[in-house]
């Protein structure tokens, strides 16, 4: 009661309205306040937009006319508009009133939950899949396209065009990998407009279960292991070859001692055999050597028990 006689001291005045009665939801609300012809048509006055009866929008200005602008409306923004002024200003919440005229505005539905379907919950790593996303309703529109919304965890990630005649769009998402996994919904609009959060669910979800490829899997251990193999043999030719060439090598070393040892045995013992093979045989000197040798060592050879044989030339 004490907010209600509160109010009604307020000085509070009807203005005027204008604008269009049906707007898209998610779009863009704008309605005209008009203080043209009042008393205080040279000062200025603060303007509100009211719905209800109750205030919603405020602006302070001199211009007799001013436009109200509202972005993103629901349908919780359909309802019965009016608009009034004041010279003082008075918080939105606190004004009640109705203006000279009102205007009903309906917000249509420009966002549909969709049912979506999925063949398989889960499916291999690299597949396509494809969600059909259908509906028995449309919404509003004034256009010839509808357009049709496919979600993941509550972001827009692909949209269509909505067959009008089957009812349903397939959306497709092509080699999807582990990060595809996660829920996915669908919805249809009226056009290509940013989405309300409230929106971005339709009328169930789809889980979406990413499976490794057993085959690609399959594939990389055989590889790998076919790899280690070829590594684990060439070290083990490689070790086998190493091992005969030091063999090879040693071989031919005690080889080419072993001759040269027998060389020099089979010298050694030639040597001796010719030396005392040489003592033993009597030395054979010519006349002139004889004479030479006998002028020199007369008394060393005197003694000497050699038998030398003098043969002549003839």
């Amino acid at each position: 009661m004490f907010a209600f006689i509160l109010l009604l001291s307020k000085e509070i005045h009807p203005a005027k309205i204008y604008g269009k009665k049906t707007f898209k939801e998610g779009g863009k609300l704008q309605i005209t306040c008009s203080t043209f012809g009042s008393e205080t048509e040279c000062e200025e006055v603060v303007n509100y937009l009211c719905r209800d009866g109750i205030g919603i929008e405020k602006k302070k200005s001199r211009e007799r006319d001013v436009l109200f602008s509202i972005d993103g409306i629901t349908k919780d923004f359909t309802g019965n508009y009016s608009c009034v002024y004041s010279k003082t200003e008075y918080n939105v919440e606190e004004v009640r009133g109705q203006g000279f005229d009102s205007i009903f505005i309906t917000v249509n539905d420009s966002f549909i939950p969709a049912n979506i379907t999925l063949p398989e919950i889960s499916v291999k790593e690299g597949a396509d899949v494809d969600f059909k996303c259908t509906s028995s309703k449309l919404p509003d529109n004034d256009q010839n396209n509808i357009y049709a919304y496919l979600c993941k965890n509550g972001t827009v990630i692909q949209l269509n065009i909505w067959n009008t005649e089957k009812m349903e769009t397939i959306f497709t998402l092509k080699k999807v990998s582990k990060t595809d996994a996660g829920s996915y919904a669908c919805g249809l609009m009226a056009d290509i407009q940013p989405i309300p959060r409230t929106r971005v669910k339709g009328i169930n979800q789809a889980n979406l279960h990413i499976t490794e490829n057993v085959n690609d899997a399959v594939r990389i251990v055989v590889g790998c292991s076919i790899a280690l193999l070829l590594i684990l043999c060439f070290l083990g030719l490689y070790g086998v070859v190493e091992k005969q060439g030091w063999c090879r090598c040693h071989s031919e070393r005690s080889t080419e001692h072993g001759a040269e040892a027998r060389g020099g045995e089979f010298l050694s013992q030639g040597h001796i055999s010719y030396t005392n093979e040489m003592q033993n045989q009597p030395r054979f000197r010519s006349a002139a050597e004889w004479d030479d040798f006998s002028d020199s060592s007369e008394n060393d050879h005197a003694s000497n028990e050699d038998l030398y044989q003098v043969c002549e030339d003839v």
